[in-house]
């Protein structure tokens, strides 16, 4: 019996059906989850339209043709004793089913379901459910609240203030206490289930900001794709750390929500309100370089990725190189300083012998026992493991950037 068959003869997966519904709608997705929902529970394409007939959403259309509205046929169709509509062409079967979205008396829209060949048509209660819960979400957007305030994320991101002040009032405006600064937190699953994807990225949704929760203010929420931008309130460089260690535990948390797919993401760097867009393009480029290179369920912050973002950027300029090797190397130098010992040369000597640390000993006339504990020590201030492959390219770089730049 396929699902749209079950939800139609029984009563408990009619009720599995509204629980999906309500996981997505309290967890924000929005009326593209929703219709995503309906979609893969019925085999069939769905399409939303609000009360002036402009398109909504689409959702499980692949290759089936759906018309752009469905003004013409509702209008030419009677609906039955549940507010059903059943469109049909002139001559031609029914082909789709449609009802009315209504906000109490108000209406918003219409929904509109054109079942797969062969897939079972919708029960009626279940699609006047659906409707009923694209409702609240059109409700929340008809006065105008969740779409101004989006719209000021989307300019912020595409860089449209140059003022600072600007942005602010602007904000002020739409309801939003705009922070200092931000982090941006990428999220991504892979491997999901086409047919729930749309309640386990409700779920991704919600585990996410449980575990991002912060008393710095209210964090932003993007749909991306197929994942979540997340723009953490960071004033302090304490609030960003905090972010990119509750960042790190998402996976862990997703598996101990029997969450059942790989989890990967990527952090940014923070940035300033204006500059939002940078901890955002840094967070995305951190979760493709983890995806790509270090594999798993795991979400890894952009400074703990050295080279990498910027190869994959291609074409970085000479002042982000140097302004890596500077940032790679700062810790060690400013070690150096306090304690007049040599750690940045020792770790250069040493790659140049080839990390022959009997060799590196002799160059720096210590013992090789002193090496050695440079070494620890190097690893140990600068965050990188000399024994991994990925930290020696890192560091290997960030020295040969500094040898070029030297006077």
């Amino acid at each position: 019996m396929t699902p749209a068959a079950k939800i139609a003869s029984s009563g408990e997966a009619l009720i599995q059906f509204a629980e999906g519904l309500a996981r997505i709608a309290s967890s924000g997705g929005g009326a593209k989850a929703l219709a995503t929902h309906l979609a893969s529970a019925f085999d069939a394409a769905v399409l939303i339209e609000d009360g002036d007939w402009r398109h909504v959403t689409l959702a499980g259309a692949g290759s089936r043709p759906v018309p752009p509205s469905c003004r013409e046929s509702i209008a030419n169709a009677a609906p039955d004793t549940d507010g059903v509509v059943r469109l049909s062409s002139p001559g031609e079967a029914c082909d789709g089913i449609a009802v009315r979205i209504r906000g109490g008396e108000a209406s918003l829209g219409w929904l509109s379901v054109f079942p797969n060949a062969d897939a079972t048509e919708p029960a009626n209660g279940a699609l006047r459910l659906a409707a009923a819960t694209i409702a609240v979400e059109l409700s929340r957007d008809a006065g105008g609240g969740k779409s101004r305030r989006k719209s000021f994320w989307d300019r912020l991101l595409s860089r449209t203030y140059d003022d600072p002040i600007e942005a602010k009032d602007d904000a002020s405006s739409r309801g939003i206490a705009l922070a200092t600064g931000y982090v941006a937190v990428a999220i991504e699953a892979e491997g999901l289930d086409e047919s729930s994807a749309a309640t386990k990225l409700a779920d991704l949704r919600r585990i996410a900001l449980e575990t991002l929760r912060s008393g710095s203010g209210e964090i932003v929420v993007l749909e991306r794709g197929g994942g979540f931008v997340f723009l953490c309130p960071a004033p302090l460089e304490i609030d960003a750390q905090n972010v990119r260690t509750a960042a790190t535990l998402i996976p862990r948390a997703a598996t101990k929500a029997h969450f059942g797919a790989k989890v990967v993401g990527g952090v940014g760097r923070a940035a300033e309100a204006i500059s939002a867009y940078r901890t955002v393009d840094e967070a995305r480029e951190s979760m493709f370089v983890t995806r790509r290179l270090f594999g798993g369920s795991r979400v890894m912050p952009y400074d703990d990725l050295g080279i990498y973002p910027l190869l994959l950027r291609g074409g970085a300029s000479a002042e982000e190189l140097r302004a890596f090797g500077k940032r790679i190397l700062a810790p060690l130098r400013a070690y150096d300083e306090k304690h007049q010992t040599e750690l940045v040369r020792t770790l250069g000597l040493y790659f140049q012998v080839g990390q022959n640390v009997k060799t590196a000993a002799a160059e720096l006339s210590v013992h090789r026992h002193t090496v050695f504990y440079r070494l620890r020590q190097i690893a140990e201030i600068s965050g990188h493991d000399l024994d991994s492959a990925h930290d020696q390219l890192t560091l290997r770089t960030a020295m040969a950037i500094d040898a070029l730049n030297s006077h």
